[in-house]
């Protein structure tokens, strides 16, 4: 039910855009209307016009009413009385046993794709952890030295050869389930974005819940020249806000409390990785909420923690390339959380 939250919150922001232009319209044709009336036989070019209150007491006006009025209300209490009726105040899923990380080996799994200038400082950053016990790097098809290098700093080195960050993800994943022993796998990249000392930020919150995720919308643990601008961090939030909506909890106004959808950093109970591994099959940039869409539709018990950030070593190959890409994924990220 909480779909229907979130297309209704879509369908407003569109009305609300549509809004704007419709009123930026009546203004520059009053503008115009004004000028010809100031300076009649004017070379200045006549633009039909009609009062604003005219135009609103149409067809559009009715829609916004019953849109408002009658439609949004309406789904709020239909919402209401399902989630009453199912009492889904909480997560599905039971509460996560008691877990203890220092007992089992915590695994690194980062993501490259191109990295030669940055692989080799960022599997240093994670082996130094003392909580790591190995690092594995996942080579995406890399056309330079990135595999050697990281090699050459202590890494295991997988090649996935299906192209894209999702695919590289869950080839990660799949191998640390597979092939260690890990109690607990961490995702990030190889770019240098991500600090390792964060591993001791969000390793102990694994104490009550099966998954932790990043954020970097914390503007004083994000270091200049990121590339988490106004637009990205925006986005990030309008997607977050989506989420909350598609998996709708009344008392904590949604079962997660998100702030940023696209942060690859996260960290995962091994047993909770088995529940979902089999579930995750996005392998393009969309992977960071398709991965916290199915943890929260299993059931995980999912809390997002405030990671640092900083500029990458090389150039970036998702949506810091530019505002266009950035668009592209992000409307890619809100048709899985409405369709999803």
């Amino acid at each position: 039910m909480g779909r229907i939250l979130v297309i209704f919150c879509l369908a407003t922001v569109v009305m609300v855009i549509a809004g704007v232009l419709f009123a930026l319209d009546q203004l520059i044709r009053a503008a115009w209307h004004t000028l010809n009336v100031w300076f009649p036989g004017s070379v200045i070019p006549t633009l039909p016009y009609q009062p604003l209150a005219l135009r609103w007491g149409g067809p559009l006006y009715r829609l916004v009413v019953v849109f408002f009025a009658i439609a949004f209300p309406g789904a709020l209490l239909l919402q209401y009385l399902v989630d009453r009726a199912k009492g889904q105040a909480a997560p599905e899923g039971s509460v996560p046993p008691p877990f203890d990380v220092a007992k089992g080996p915590v695994v690194a799994v980062l993501t490259a794709y191109n990295d030669e200038l940055s692989i080799g400082l960022a599997v240093d950053e994670f082996r130094t952890r003392s909580e790591i016990s190995e690092v594995i790097v996942i080579d995406n098809n890399c056309v330079d030295r990135t595999a050697a290098v990281a090699k050459e700093h202590g890494a295991t080195v997988i090649v996935e050869t299906r192209q894209g960050y999702g695919h590289a993800c869950m080839a990660g994943l799949r191998y640390a389930l597979e092939h260690t022993p890990a109690a607990a796998i961490v995702l990030a990249e190889g770019d240098m974005t991500f600090f390792g000392d964060d591993i001791a930020k969000v390793l102990p919150y694994l104490t009550d819940v099966d998954m932790v995720v990043g954020t970097r919308a914390t503007k004083t643990l994000t270091r200049p020249g990121s590339q988490m601008d106004w637009f990205l961090s925006w986005g990030n939030l309008f997607l977050a806000f989506l989420i909350r909506l598609r998996f709708w909890d009344w008392t904590f106004l949604g079962r997660v409390q998100l702030t940023d959808v696209g942060c690859t950093f996260r960290a995962i109970r091994r047993e909770a990785l088995q529940r979902i591994i089999g579930h995750l099959d996005e392998g393009g940039d969309s992977f960071s909420p398709h991965m916290i869409l199915v943890a929260l539709r299993e059931g995980l018990w999912v809390v997002e923690a405030p990671i640092q950030f900083r500029k990458r070593v090389g150039l970036s190959k998702g949506a810091g390339r530019g505002r266009r890409r950035a668009f592209r994924i992000g409307v890619e990220m809100i048709a899985q959380i409405a369709f999803f």
